[in-house]
């Protein structure tokens, strides 16, 4: 989290404290102590009341449901005679991910020690490994793979080795990266996911002498669209039907400029259409998607860059204007200028999905909104 993302935070949690009854504030003070042992930390909390400080900027009314116990989605705004309801959703960046970063950091650590002597033989070297499935979080679940990795590491001669589940190659860094630019850490991201596939997760260290670079990938691929698809219907789940729905879905696996990129919309699309016509989500007039910290100062003024995918048949039809802060347009040429061009890495995040023209929603240009 920024400093502007954390500032942000600590100025709106003071504000929305001291708007709710005594029972909405016990709520929120829990969720706060929560924060401090979730795995996302703040993400969740951040996104509620963000969207709820740009909706009180923008002068409606809004109150918190789920906090004050009156309701199971998490935000009511209105004004004049519109009102709507959010249900926010953070998705962390490892769901539906076969090997979860915490987990492979701490593979490394257990490893640490046989780097370094593997250091000390200078060896320039990558070793690939290659799971069956998915990276176990449980350390006695990898016994067998952390003495195989360690003893490939120790002996110069063997250069592959079969085991319960997983597949060990020692290569030579040169030989296999000698022509990728090494230019800094996203290029050497970008060299190995061309030379290893996507989804690959890499650490280690190398000198001129010698090192050792470890490539963890798995032969299942990831899909973390299905966790996404799963948190959306909870959330339309959660709102009543009873007035506009929105369902809010902030990522964690991407940066504000990310939200540009083709393939990401397109999953946003796909994803928000089955559950506008298969799962019974008609009341659902927009999902909004956003990413975690993705706050920009520009011009003086803080803002939450986005894109929305409008049910093309909602329940409840909304105009644009009735719901400014989630569903107002800019140009893609005003937002790219806000926020800069995407990560290079960010396209080895996510495979393409395939979107025929007549699944094509009316989406949104990338919204920044600001906030005073």
């Amino acid at each position: 989290m920024n400093i502007v993302t954390a500032l942000r935070l600590a100025a709106t949690t003071v504000e929305v404290h001291a708007r709710l009854s005594r029972v909405g504030q016990k709520n929120l003070e829990g969720r706060l102590r929560d924060c401090l042992k979730a795995e996302t930390g703040y993400a969740s909390l951040f996104l509620e009341l963000d969207l709820a400080q740009r909706l009180m900027d923008a002068e409606f009314d809004v109150s918190f449901a789920d906090m004050e116990r009156t309701a199971q989605f998490d935000l009511l705004f209105s004004k004049d005679t519109f009102a709507g309801e959010v249900e926010c959703k953070s998705q962390s960046a490892d769901a539906g991910r076969q090997i979860h970063r915490k987990d492979f950091y701490r593979f490394m650590e257990a490893i640490l020690p046989a780097l370094e002597v593997q250091r000390a033989v200078c060896r320039r070297e990558v070793l690939l490994i290659t799971l069956d499935t998915r990276l176990s979080p449980n350390t006695s679940d990898l016994a067998g793979l952390l003495t195989a990795v360690r003893s490939v590491l120790a002996d110069g001669a063997e250069t592959s080795f079969a085991g319960d589940g997983f597949v060990l190659e020692r290569l030579n860094f040169d030989a296999v990266l000698a022509d990728q630019s090494m230019s800094g850490p996203e290029a050497l991201y970008k060299a190995c996911g061309t030379a290893f596939g996507p989804n690959t997760h890499i650490s280690g260290g190398l000198t001129a002498e010698g090192g050792c670079l470890v490539v963890m990938r798995s032969k299942r691929e990831d899909d973390s669209s299905k966790p996404l698809l799963e948190a959306m219907r909870k959330a339309a789940s959660q709102l009543s039907g009873q007035r506009p729905g929105f369902i809010a879905i902030q990522d964690h696996g991407i940066a504000a400029a990310d939200l540009m990129l083709p393939h990401v919309q397109r999953r946003a699309a796909i994803l928000s259409l089955a559950l506008y016509g298969r799962y019974g989500g008609s009341h659902v007039t927009a999902t909004y998607v956003t990413a975690f910290g993705a706050v920009i100062l520009r011009n003086g003024v803080l803002g939450t860059p986005a894109f929305a995918v409008f049910n093309p048949e909602p329940k409840f039809p909304v105009s644009p204007a009735d719901a400014s802060s989630l569903l107002a347009l800019i140009s893609d040429e005003t937002y790219t200028g806000s926020i800069g061009p995407s990560s290079p890495e960010s396209d080895l995040a996510e495979s393409p999905v395939e979107l025929t023209e007549q699944d094509n929603p009316q989406l949104t240009s990338p919204n920044a909104d600001k906030a005073g």
